[in-house]
């Protein structure tokens, strides 16, 4: 490369550079142009942008009060749930609480019902246990008085069996003797051998059908235990057959009494004779 041409080259290189120098200056004439002419409007969009920060700002700080009262709130609840949570807790410990002292008196309201059942069942047994030693007492002295009643009993029914028995004995005897004695002549009609149990009899009146009927089949009667009924009155009818009474038994008795005598017997017969017919019949 000549020097012309590094001349030529430095020649278009500065004119370059004065072109670019003078874009470069109406450029900056037109952005300042530009500028002037956008500046109502840039401060209207930076007291906008002011505004919507400041905005902005109030909003942040709205919300970061409702946040904090949110926070606030948030605490206020779980604190209001804890103070629930240890109220629940403490009505809980307090129902278990009173729950346990309910079971806990009703167990010894129980023991107790249980120890007066007790009690009484105790005292109701040996209350027992008591009438029943002395109904056994009471029992045993009644046995014993029943016993001393039944052998005084025992003893008196001996007593008048043995006084019957000698009656008996006195009154078979009596006959036995006026039967055989040749020498008999003044028995009194108070003593003859009537059959009956009263004493004394001295008149018709005295001689009953009851009387002879419980005279003649009396169980205790000697030497009569195995003979019948009819058996019984034949031996009667016998001794009072008017025939050998009369001939016989009558002339032993004092003279005053024969006719009495004779007129007790003949009652006697008659009664015997009736007794006689009706046992007949029953056969």
């Amino acid at each position: 490369m000549t020097a012309e041409d590094r001349i030529f080259l430095k020649q278009l290189e500065e004119l370059r550079l004065d072109q670019h120098r003078r874009h470069t200056l109406g450029d900056a004439r037109e952005t300042v142009a530009r500028a002037e002419d956008l500046g109502p409007q840039r401060e209207l969009e930076h007291a906008e942008r002011d505004r919507q920060a400041a905005l902005r700002v109030e909003e942040n700080a709205r919300r970061q009060k409702e946040e904090e009262e949110l926070r606030r709130l948030e605490e206020l609840r779980r604190k209001e749930e804890a103070r629930r949570r240890q109220e629940e807790e403490k009505r809980r410990e307090e129902e278990s609480r009173r729950r346990a002292e309910e079971r806990a008196r009703l167990r010894e309201e129980r023991e107790r019902e249980l120890q007066a059942k007790r009690e009484a069942f105790r005292k109701a047994q040996e209350e027992a246990e008591r009438r029943a030693r002395e109904q056994a007492a009471q029992r045993l002295r009644e046995e014993a008085e029943r016993q001393t009643r039944l052998r005084q009993e025992e003893l008196r029914r001996n007593a008048a069996q043995a006084d019957l028995v000698a009656f008996f004995e006195l009154h078979d005897a009596k006959w036995e003797e006026l039967r055989k004695s040749k020498t008999l002549t003044s028995v009194m009609l108070c003593e003859m051998p009537w059959p009956i149990f009263e004493q004394g009899c001295t008149s018709a009146d005295d001689i009953t059908r009851r009387g002879m009927d419980e005279f003649i089949f009396h169980p205790l009667r000697p030497g009569m235990e195995i003979k019948s009924r009819k058996d019984r009155l034949k031996v009667e009818m016998l001794r009072f057959h008017p025939d050998k009474f009369n001939s016989h038994i009558v002339c032993k008795l004092r003279e005053c009494d024969r006719e009495k005598a004779i007129e007790i017997a003949g009652a006697v017969a008659r009664i015997l004779t009736d007794m006689m017919t009706e046992e007949i019949r029953r056969e």
